[in-house]
């Protein structure tokens, strides 16, 4: 249960599961309340037909969207009203202010679907050159154990339905600075407002391998590898390497076939390299 109470955590959970319905045209037969009918839609979402990365990139940004009344008027066509208006006269003229408020928003109302969080301070090493709002104190929204990602077990669907939209949104839609980092080893993730992306953060998410048992991407398994991930397993969030093929959120078949190949001459243990997920 969030900071708001159990009350609030399932109108955001019944909210959030009808835009997904809407944006698929279809519910889940799990019942309303559970989780299960979350990750049924995401999953659905995710391995629509047809589909490639972009594709359900924007999707996930809609549904996004789509959770926020287009008011007041007067904004832009093809902009929601009340996103656009906080990036006006908020996220514009207060950028600190607008940074804190958005991790302390996302902390009390999305724990019913990413798990336990907590704030922290922005890492002044590391992201220092990358922080555009705000001092950094209490910036940093860290999901201690990723619910959403434990519960699909897919690497592509954490990047494809979930950071990158997620980015998108916050950072073009609402003005905010913002950038996701997860954790494929421990399942953690931090959400660092007021920190701008990068294009080489896009390209090594983009990059990432997916679980040995991908549920999603398991089916597609058409180029063999010896490196995928496990899935860490509660309490130790240990990270575990596994046979058996894999594939990369932004890439496609015959770029992984492609990649294979290149690794051809290295060693026996890394001959197979990491390839990538089909981009569902």
């Amino acid at each position: 249960t969030g900071p708001l109470g159990r009350t609030a955590d399932q109108f955001f959970m019944a909210r959030f599961r009808s835009r997904l319905a809407e944006e698929l045209g279809r519910d889940s037969h799990a019942p309303q309340g559970a989780y299960e009918g979350i990750t049924d839609l995401i999953v659905a979402l995710h391995d629509r037909p047809g589909s490639d990365a972009s594709s359900v990139e924007a999707a996930s940004r809609r549904v996004l969207q789509s959770l926020f009344p287009n008011w007041p008027p007067l904004n832009p066509p093809g902009t929601t009203g009340l996103l656009y208006w906080f990036g006006v006269l908020f996220a514009g003229p207060f950028p600190a202010f607008s940074a804190k408020l958005n991790a302390w928003v996302t902390l009390a109302a999305a724990q019913w679907l990413m798990g336990a969080c907590d704030l922290e301070d922005v890492d002044m090493g590391a992201d220092a050159p990358r922080l555009r709002a705000g001092d950094g104190c209490r910036q940093v929204l860290v999901v201690r154990r990723c619910r959403y990602l434990e519960e699909t077990g897919c690497a592509s669907i954490c990047v494809n339905t979930c950071k990158m939209p997620t980015q998108a949104f916050f950072n073009e839609d609402m003005s905010v600075p913002m950038t996701i980092e997860p954790d494929y080893e421990t399942l953690e993730c931090r959400f660092k407002f007021g920190v701008e992306p990068t294009a080489q953060d896009e390209a090594d998410a983009r990059a990432t391998v997916c679980f040995a048992g991908c549920p999603s991407a398991g089916a597609r398994r058409t180029v063999p590898t010896s490196r995928p991930m496990e899935l860490p397993s509660a309490p130790e969030a240990e990270s575990a390497l596994a046979e058996g093929p894999l594939m990369a959120p932004g890439a496609s078949s015959a770029q992984a076939q492609a990649s294979g190949a290149a690794q051809g001459g290295r060693a026996a243990a890394e001959a197979e390299g990491p390839l990538a997920i089909t981009p569902r």
